[in-house]
């Protein structure tokens, strides 16, 4: 669970770094140069052995400075539906094997938490704009969606972009009497 949360937040820091252009920022110190290696007189022969000396990069390991003002998190972030009308909470980013966010769950319905219940929606159906997150989904699409429960096989609404099947079916033979 918290793998999945981090590696959300990564993609998300990833993402807004990336529409607010990266400044770049360079080591200002080299790396440390590797220690010479010890003689040792009991073996000549590895004494001959001699390892050429690794360089120091001159650049230093790039990394990616990003604003603490650009960055937020998601969780706990309202949800409203295209009308406006608020749905529910993120509480949770739902990641894929390879590392591409697949989903987030939403705290839906409910009063003060209590009557809520967690679902799954597919991260495409999400809108994100300085107004805030909106789910291209109204609430009556939501109610009849299956609860999402770590741990279980995930539901996940709103994903048109399923994979396709692994093989597609071929066209029904036709009859010769319906070519006529």
């Amino acid at each position: 669970m918290r793998k999945s949360f981090a590696a959300g937040l990564l993609l998300l820091a990833i993402a807004v770094s990336a529409s607010t252009g990266p400044r770049r920022a360079m080591a200002d110190t080299p790396p440390a140069p590797a220690p010479a290696p010890k003689s040792d007189a009991a073996s000549p022969a590895k004494a001959e052995e001699k390892i050429p000396p690794v360089e120091p990069s001159p650049l230093g390991t790039p990394a990616i400075v990003v604003d603490d003002s650009t960055v937020e998190t998601l969780l706990g972030k309202d949800v409203k539906s295209t009308t406006g009308e608020k749905l529910g909470q993120v509480t949770d980013i739902i990641v894929g094997h390879s590392g591409d966010v697949r989903a987030a769950v939403i705290d839906f319905g409910g009063f003060l938490g209590v009557g809520s219940r967690k679902i799954a929606v597919a991260w495409p159906t999400l809108r994100f704009s300085s107004g805030g997150i909106t789910l291209e989904m109204g609430r009556d699409e939501l109610r009849v969606t299956p609860e999402y429960h770590p741990g279980e096989p995930i539901v996940i609404v709103g994903s048109a972009g399923a994979p396709p099947p692994l093989t597609t079916p071929s066209p029904p033979p036709q009859s010769p009497a319906s070519t006529k």
